[in-house]
This record gives structure tokens, sequence and C-alpha cells, in this order.
């Protein structure tokens, strides 16, 4: 229970224990943390954010730097001060790039888990010459808000208070995961707004919908090409915001042709009549909106299939009304200025590894857009810290072959790289051939096991931050609620303390993470404590396309892209069935008769992250295959049986949940697990990451992958087999013990 008093005080924090990052209210009394409780809109707060202490006070998290003395996965770690870290951290990286040049240079990161990084890293890595910045962000939100850049000139974020018709593509937010978005959604629904959800699955949200369309997995892109279609074919759409803000719609309408009722409802398994019904419904009870959610973000089609969620607000004329459009904030020095990618020459700039093939995300796919973006907005501008990505294959591909160059150190900030990509096997042949692994984490994940260094990060509650993305009607503002234990230090210390070390001092001028707050509000007049007590900052006068213009190359909404165009990609929307499919391979899915969907979320833990805090590990205590009884059985695999499921790339470990509204014929993977109580090193596959984790299946080769941006494909179109662990194997005892 929460205590009050005259000591009593209450801070704002943003829980960043998942991606949805809901805004908190920290309860301390005598400066002590007595608990964290909802903001006031949305009312929402998981059992993830409740476990705070757990995670803080853990004893296996990392509180010291430490060093490994012995050969690389050895474990021989050795207690050392951050200023011998550095110093040797910022030595290696000196040969490193002098041997090799500074594109040899990868740093991996996820920006949620440090509050968002104020731009400080990619200001590093443009201030040494290196491109070869990766994300986890690369195949989750990072791609989709690239697609909103290339058909709007800017991102445009969801308002679900102002919708009355809400479409779930695949996407199942709840009190579990996306709190705060499952509030909103809940309270749209109670005023009466209608709801449309696209799952194979029926999920929590689809027994609620009004119109639940059950599609086969990996036929999302072509279930909204049938929206589309029907939309456009029975003159749905606002024909007066088409034709004063739109770009393509006659080439879009032809593209339509190509996909009739008959055809989408043949690809997805879904009646006509109803895909027609719930494509009406949209346009009709609109406002309508579409949350984001990570389920197109995955798949082959991925880039069509957010073209087309983009394509459905904007013709119905949604645009401007729950669907915004985002703009600079004018109060704050933006993170793409702290960024400083001019810094970065373009001869480095073309080095950026996989950008020739895929290039979307890449430095390549924002030139089409420069121009615009400054004629709009007065500067040049990202709304996302992880824009202008590398390829993560390509970039691990060149850890391992030296081609087209060589990659020899890995900075891994706030990221566990081994298990957040794909080809594990590829990715630790990579990391093998490192001269340097750099970690900064809380724990010893299964990338430190792998380390040469591994540095302690301070926790959310242990810093002051502003999240923000450069374009969301302001920032959410942090303030530092604990004293960091240990020797644990924020993101920005490590970076300014390599900076320091290698001539870059008078570009990290900023002391400490307040002082860089201070900077970054400073535009506004303000200082950070004039307003780190606020929840919420800015949300001034904002930039307005449909009043200025948009930020493309045409100035309207791309529903043709010329942006695609000029990238040598399809400027329309298209749908493409995925390789390994019964469809495309039958004499394969004779071998290997499920369909995987990788990545639905366990309640309990957030990627490869919170296996450790005992509360949530009762929840979710091991990973499981979802399958339908019947494809249970024909397996050998009885509820709770550990087995073995294999793809054509590699296999994995789970343990079987039967469960009948899984759809017969697929199998349900969840993402990131290891076993952290398992002793680190090679003995026991790193903590088990070389046997339970995802990646373990997923090839990254191009076959299997986006065509625009190369996000690999996870839901839909990758066959496997499932089969019994056995008493014989040397794994069966361990597996007991779980």
């Amino acid at each position: 229970m929460v205590q009050r008093g005259k000591n009593a005080e209450t801070k704002h924090v943003i829980c960043t224990v998942c991606d949805n990052y809901c805004p908190l209210k920290a309860n301390v009394v005598g400066g002590v943390l007595q608990g964290l409780e909802p903001y006031e809109d949305p009312k929402a707060i998981c059992f993830k954010a409740h476990s705070w202490k757990e995670h803080i006070n853990h004893p296996d998290r990392i509180l010291h730097p430490m060093k490994n003395v012995g050969t690389r996965g050895a474990q021989r770690w050795v207690p050392i001060s951050w200023d011998q870290a550095l110093d040797e951290i910022a030595a290696r990286l000196r040969q490193i790039i002098g041997t090799y040049g500074p594109e040899s240079v990868a740093v991996s990161s996820l920006m949620g888990n440090v509050s968002g990084d104020q731009g400080m890293i990619r200001r590093f890595m443009n201030l040494i010459g290196s491109p070869n910045f990766i994300s986890g962000l690369h195949m989750c939100e990072g791609n989709t808000l690239q697609v909103h850049r290339a058909t709007f000139g800017t991102s445009i974020a969801e308002d679900l208070s102002s919708a009355n018709c809400i479409l779930l593509v695949g996407h199942n937010p709840h009190r579990g995961n996306w709190a705060g978005q499952a509030a909103q959604l809940d309270a749209a629904l109670a005023r009466g707004a209608k709801l449309i959800v696209l799952d194979p699955r029926k999920s929590e949200n689809a027994w609620r919908a009004d119109i639940h369309l059950p599609l086969r997995y990996g036929t999302d892109t072509a279930m909204l090409l049938g929206f589309l279609r029907v939309i456009v074919e029975e003159e749905l759409y606002d024909k007066e915001f088409v034709a004063r803000y739109t770009y393509g719609f006659p080439q879009l309408r032809e593209r339509l042709q190509e996909y009739s009722l008959e055809k989408v409802a043949a690809i997805t398994g879904c009646d006509a009549q109803q895909i027609a019904a719930a494509a009406r419904l949209f346009a009709t009870a609109g406002p309508s909106v579409i949350p984001w959610g990570p389920i197109l973000d995955m798949q082959v089609n991925s880039t069509s299939g957010i073209r087309c969620e983009d394509l459905l607000v904007s013709i119905c004329g949604f645009v401007g009304k729950c669907e915004q459009l985002q703009s600079p904030e004018p109060a704050l020095v933006n993170v793409s200025q702290l960024e400083l990618h001019e810094m970065l020459s373009q001869e480095q700039k073309e080095k950026q590894l996989g950008a020739d093939r895929y290039p979307l995300l890449s430095y390549r796919g924002y030139e089409p857009l420069r121009a615009a973006v400054k004629r709009v907005y007065g500067i040049e501008w990202l709304d996302l810290e992880a824009s202008f990505m590398a390829n993560p294959a390509a970039v691990f591909r060149a850890m391992r072959t030296d081609q087209p160059y060589p990659v020899r150190a890995l900075l891994n900030l706030g990221s566990n790289a081994l298990m957040g990509y794909v080809n594990q096997q590829g990715i630790l042949e990579g990391l093998m051939r490192q001269e340097l692994i750099v970690v900064f984490d809380h724990w010893l994940t299964p990338t430190a096991q792998l380390a040469d260094y591994v540095l302690p990060a301070d926790y959310f509650l242990e810093r002051p931050a502003l999240m923000n993305q450069d374009g969301a009607g302001g920032a959410m503002v942090q303030q530092q609620v604990l004293q960091p234990r240990g020797e644990c230090r924020s993101l920005y210390a490590l970076l300014k303390g390599l900076a320091d070390r290698m001539g870059l001092q008078s570009y990290f001028p900023w002391p400490d993470d307040e002082a860089l707050l201070d900077y970054r509000v400073s535009r506004g007049g303000k200082r950070w404590k004039d307003v780190e007590s606020a929840m919420f900052l800015g949300d001034a006068a904002q930039v307005n396309p449909l009043e200025t213009g948009f930020a493309t190359p045409t100035g309207k909404i791309e529903l043709y892209s010329t942006v695609l165009e000029q990238l040598g990609c399809d400027p329309l929307p298209y749908y493409k069935e995925a390789a390994q499919t019964p469809r495309n391979a039958p004499a394969l899915a004779e071998q290997y008769p499920l369909t995987v969907f990788v990545g639905l979320r366990d309640k309990a833990n957030y990627l490869t992250n919170l296996r450790q805090i005992k509360s949530l590990r009762r929840i979710d205590p091991c990973p499981e295959a979802y399958l339908h009884p019947n494809d249970a059985a024909r397996s050998g695999a009885e509820d709770g049986r550990w087995v073995w499921l294999e793809t054509t790339h590699g296999r994995m470990v789970l343990r079987v949940k039967c469960d009948a509204v899984q759809p017969e014929g697929t199998v349900r993977v969840p993402h990131g697990w290891w076993i952290p109580e398992w002793k680190p090193g090679w003995e026991n596959g790193l903590s088990g990451a070389m046997y339970f984790n995802d990646a373990l299946i997923l090839p990254d080769e191009d076959w299997n992958a986006d065509a625009e941006q190369g996000v690999p494909n996870l839901r839909g179109g990758l066959l496997a087999k499932v089969y019994p662990v056995t008493p014989e194997e040397p794994l069966w005892e361990k597996l007991q013990n779980l």
C-alpha cells in the first residue's frame, strides 16, 4: 500500500519494460520509492511495471564493470574500474578503425531500453565515421515509420479517442501487453466505437469484435488490398480529400483491379462477403483508425502491407482526424539535429551495409525526401532515432565473411544482439570473429557472455529522460526517482566517456544527463528543472501538411510512391505469396506440415528480458509452442511434452501447449527465450539461448525478406515440423527441471 504524508511527493516516469511506454506516477515518501501507479490518462499499468523492485535489487544484476580475460565466451570475468574499461575500449576502437576503417565498427541498440538516447548514439557513430547502426526497430516500428515517411513525408500516430471504428491488423493489445493502448481501446469500445479484427486466432479482442476475419497467416496485405478494392469500386472513399491531397489515385485504382474479392478470399481463406462488409464498415463508420502493432512489420510483404494501411486512412479522408500527422516539437532541440548526420561523409554513407539491396530504411531512402522535408518543416528531421539503419543481416554477414568489408567491433547498448535478429547461428559465427564486443546492460545476457567488456546500465527509474521521437506532439518527461545502484551509469555517461578519450570531447560538452536535457529544452527558453515536474512537454502549434503541403516529392500523400520509384522499388502496394507456404512449396509441406508464426508475445516478459524476475516467471515459466490438439497428436507430442521445432534453417526446443484456438496446421512460437538461471557459457548453450530462442529457426536469406527494407518474414511463409525430445538426448535431464 502506498503511504501518504507530509514527506510524500509524486514524480513522473515513463515505463520502458515494454514498448508501449506507459506514463506512470512514482510515489515517493521521505526519498524512498513506495510504488508506481498509472497516470490519469490512460489509466494503465501492468504487472511487468509492478516488478520494478525485483528488477532493481535482483542479485544477478550487473553493478560493476567487468572484463573477460579469457577467450571469447570463456567467462573469466574480473572487476575493473570505469576508467580502465573506457580507456581500453577507446584504445581498441582506435586500433580497429586505424586497421579496417571506421565502417568496421557497428552498434546495436534498442532505444526504449535506454529511455531514448537523445541522439547520442548516432552522434558518436557519425563523428567516428560509421554508418552501421542496427536495431530491433528494423523489424518493429522503425520500418513502419519509414513507410509512413515515404507516403506522407512524416509519420502518423493514431488517436483512438476520436475514432468511431478501429481496425486491428493481427494486433491484440491487452492489459498484459500494450497496457496503455488497451486502456484506450476499452474506452473507445465503451462509447460505442466499432471493432474489426484480422487475426487467424480467436484472440481476446476478436471475441468482442463486430467483425472478425480469421485470415491465413501472412496474408494480411492481400486482405487490405481487398479492403481498398471494395472502397474504391463502391466509391466509398472521400472524393474531395483524394482529389485535393493525394497523388496517384488512377494508378492505385488500376493496381486494385488485380485484387478481386474472389481472389482475396481465395488467398486469405475468408468469406468474400465478410471481407466486403468489413471494408464498408471501415469506410462508412469513420473516422476510423488502425493502431500500430508489430504484425505487419515482420512479413515478406511488410512494406506493401503498411502502405495499404496508410492508403486506407488516406483515401477515406481520415488523415488529420484520428490519424494525426507528426511534426517537430518547436520547444525542443530535436534528436535529428543532435545526431549530426551531416558530419558523416557521403562516401561513408554509401558504405552502409545492405543499402544497395534494401534501400528504403537506409540513408538512400531519405535522399528522395530531403528537399521536401526541409521545404515543409524548415529543418531536416526524422521522427525516430533508429532511422538511416544498416541492414542487420548484411552487418552480421560482413562480420563472418568480411564481405563487402570487415566488421570487427560491436557495441551492444541496451541490446541482446545474439538473440535479437534472425539466423542466430550466423550471428554467433560473426560475433566469434570480432576483435571487440562491448555490452551495456543489466544482466549477463547470452550476448554479454561473448563480450570483452560488460558495463552496468541504469534502470528507467534511475535516470532523467525525455521520451521524444521528434514528432509526437511533444515529449513525455521522466524524472529521476532513484540513484543508480552500485556503479551503474547512464548511456550518455558511457558515450561521453568514450568520446572524451577519442578526441571528440568538444562534441559532447554536456557534463551529465541533466545538462544534456537542459540543452534539449533550451529552445523553449527553459531549463530541465523548469519542466521536469510536468508529465508532458510541448504540444505547441505544429506544422500541418494539410495546409502547407506534404514533405514528399509531389507535395501530396503519395498513393503512388515516387520515393519507392526513385529507389527502384514498386511504387504501388502488392501481394506476394511467401516462398515457404503449402501453396508455393507443396512437396516441402509434406515434410514440414506446420506453418510458423513467430513472436506472439508472452504476457510476463518483453523481448529477451525479464525472465530473471520470479513473480513474472511464475506467469510464463518456459517457452511454449501453441499447437492445435490434432497437430500435437499427429506429431506424437501431447500437452506439456518437450519437443524440437525444426525448419529448413534450424531447430529450437519448446514445450507443447495444446490450444484449440490455434488454427490447425500452424504453430505459434514465442520470441526471445533463454534460461538465466542456467550458468553462463558454452556448457549450457549460453544459458539456453542456443536451444530456446526463435532466431535459431529463422533464415536471413533474401527469399525470406521484404523486398524494400529487408525485413525478415516471421509471420506466415515458413514451414516447420515438431517431434519429441527423447530421454536419450543430453538436454533431456535439464528440461525436466524447468
